[in-house]
């Protein structure tokens, strides 16, 4: 047997996390459906059933999101008696969620990026280290680089440069263009590790280390085509002021 009941609870005012405020802030439900119910668990066994579903509405910013609450007889909380009561938003949220940046960069690069702050939001960790992966690689064919010179060591002992076309060559070329300094091609080489053993060993980096991932990863997509451009920006926009002023005094 099944209830269904629309807009029982519309007008009710929530007090939610909000993806836009970044801040719990009021929230008016525009929409609901209200279910409940019995139902035969197990020999005549009966589970009574809540369900509810709501569109939510922040009252700071306009944000529309979804907001859903479940409950049954079967799962009570030993202290109260009372039955437990989930609630689940979407777009999930937390305040620990790292926000997405917009970044001036190439439409594919900026997409995976995307893919790799909502993978670290809900702690799809294995496949946010694909992705800074996939950022880097990225990286060097928007930059032309094909490869790079990298250390290997002999049989005899002695290291010797050789080129290479892997990620550890192309991250080598970067910096051999100049693209990169040292201190950020060897934080690539990190990733490169990073990124191998979670996709090759199937081993799950922690939270802080892609936290950290992210950040370096950011501070090089902001180096590389934002920092240069405002560069070059500001060095067009102080000729045509040196220009101007020799004019006047000519």
């Amino acid at each position: 047997m099944k209830k269904v009941e629309y807009n029982l609870t519309k007008g009710q005012i929530l007090k939610l996390l909000c993806p836009d405020c970044k801040t719990e802030t009021y929230h008016s439900v525009v929409q609901s459906v209200n279910m409940s119910g019995e139902k035969d668990f197990d020999n005549n066994f009966w589970i009574t059933w809540n369900r509810t579903y709501q569109i939510v509405e922040c009252q700071g910013c306009s944000y529309v999101s979804f907001r859903s609450e479940r409950s049954d007889s079967l799962d009570i909380d030993p202290n109260t008696g009372k039955s437990i009561v989930t609630e689940r938003l979407y777009p999930t949220r937390s305040k620990n969620f790292l926000p997405v940046k917009n970044f001036w960069i190439p439409w594919n690069l900026k997409r995976i990026y995307r893919e790799v702050i909502e993978s670290f939001n809900n702690e799809l960790y294995t496949l946010c280290a694909g992705g800074l992966r996939s950022i880097i690689e990225g990286i060097c064919t928007d930059q032309h680089i094909k490869d790079g010179p990298v250390d290997v060591k002999t049989k005899d002992g002695s290291i010797k440069a050789e080129r290479r076309k892997n990620i550890e060559g192309k991250i080598a070329g970067l910096y051999e263009k100049g693209i990169l300094t040292k201190r950020n091609a060897d934080i690539l080489h990190e990733h490169r590790f990073l990124g191998n053993e979670a996709l090759h060993e199937l081993t799950q980096p922690s939270k802080d280390e892609l936290a950290l991932a992210i950040q370096i990863i950011e501070h090089i997509l902001e180096h590389i085509y934002e920092l240069l451009d405002k560069a070059a920006e500001l060095h067009a926009q102080t000729e045509r002021r040196r220009n101007k002023e020799a004019k006047e005094q000519a």
